[in-house]
């Protein structure tokens, strides 16, 4: 996973934190849809309305290419265009709708009660995600200036960081509001004991992992590698030749450590150079895209169990969080009945699908779709 994937994973877990768990359960019932506004012309155009706020097909469209993405950065690969009335988007709408209202839905309750969040906050998060892009390209050994690699990823991820920032409020805001409508009781010990129990060997296993450090050099300096690794052998200083010659900007100053991590986490010619070797074996110079590197294993932890005492204060947030978020569900569900959330047809996420305008069902010849009102908004 790249520096990109990991801003995406860092968004989702930044902005849908609230709200992430809803979507997959998500259930709207009782609402009435309108009558067909056709095909949407304008961004402006309303899709979905509600006592106190509004979806609008800009939104929708926007979250649709957002969606699309995402899942391309979650995979590396370029975000394909997803044509409006297409079943690719008519797919991602049916996750972006429901997205939108329950953001939206807390968003309105926020501001209608008053709860907002700092620009102290929001730095607290960027200073986050830029710290943990940076530690993820350092064990990819892919390193760099946090600063940089934060923005690259935010350009290829298609974000300003105004709009990061602005996405981040966002996100916070709907925290807050979970928080406070859904509170959530405590788990007790037995329940906490019986999670671990549970899925002690999927999570609470940890597999062999390998301490290691390196000093990295030019592809033009393969020679030098070989004159340095001559130099360790001999017993030289490791952490002072490594703040010497090591091109690597993130750790040449701490003795080119790279912390304990688990195989695949490099890439191949690292990573299979690492994992084959001994503690304390010397290895290189190994060639990678980066250039030569001489890498040390310091240390080799074994696999074995998490101790429960270590992730019992993980495991119990995290039941609070997902019996919180089974709350907050029922109260968004409660907030679209109380605030009477009407749409236009193909935009209720709950909707059977319908036979496109114009499209002919089986054995038919296609009918004309009728034109639609002009300025129709959502009705019951």
């Amino acid at each position: 996973m790249g520096p990109v994937a990991l801003i995406y994973l860092l968004y989702r877990k930044t902005v849908f934190v609230a709200f992430a768990a809803v979507l997959a359960m998500f259930i709207l019932s009782g609402c009435g849809a309108a009558p067909s506004g056709g095909e949407v012309g304008s961004g402006a155009k309303k899709v979905a309305t509600y006592e106190g706020g509004e979806v609008t097909e800009g939104e929708v469209v926007e979250g649709v290419e957002r969606l699309s993405a995402q899942s391309a950065a979650s995979t590396g690969q370029a975000a394909p265009k997803v044509e409006p009335g297409s079943p690719e988007f008519d797919a991602a709408k049916a996750q972006v709708m429901p997205q939108l209202l329950t953001q939206d839905i807390a968003l309105s309750y926020a501001e209608e009660h008053g709860i907002t969040v700092s620009d102290e906050e929001i730095q607290t998060e960027v200073d986050k995600t830029k710290q943990a892009v940076a530690d993820q390209a350092e064990q990819q050994g892919q390193p760099g200036e946090p600063e940089q690699l934060f923005q690259d990823a935010l350009k290829q991820f298609g974000f300003t960081e105004e709009a990061f920032r602005q996405e981040i409020r966002t996100g916070l805001t709907v925290q807050k509001v979970q928080e406070e409508v859904a509170g959530g009781d405590d788990p007790t010990e037995e329940e906490v004991r019986a999670y671990y129990d549970e899925n002690k060997e999927t999570q609470f296993t940890q597999p062999e992992q390998r301490c290691l450090r390196h000093i990295l050099f030019n592809k033009d300096q393969e020679d030098l590698a070989n004159d340095v690794k001559g130099e360790l052998e001999d017993g030289g200083d490791f952490a002072a030749l490594a703040k010497e010659h090591s091109q690597d900007p993130s750790n040449k100053d701490k003795a080119g450590d790279l912390g304990c991590v688990p195989k695949g986490q490099f890439v191949p010619e690292f990573d299979d150079a690492a994992f084959g070797a001994k503690e304390g074996e010397l290895l290189g110079p190994v060639e990678t895209e980066f250039g030569y590197h001489l890498i040390e294993v310091t240390d080799i932890k074994p696999e074995g169990e998490t101790p429960f005492e270590e992730v019992a204060p993980q495991i119990e947030e995290q039941i609070k969080a997902e019996q919180q978020a089974g709350e907050f569900q029922t109260w968004v569900q409660d907030e679209l009945k109380k605030r009477n959330v009407k749409y236009l047809p193909g935009y209720d996420p709950n909707a059977p699908a319908e036979t496109p305008p114009g499209a002919a069902p089986e054995g038919a010849a296609p009918e004309e779709a009728p034109p639609a009102p002009e300025g129709e908004q959502p009705q019951e």
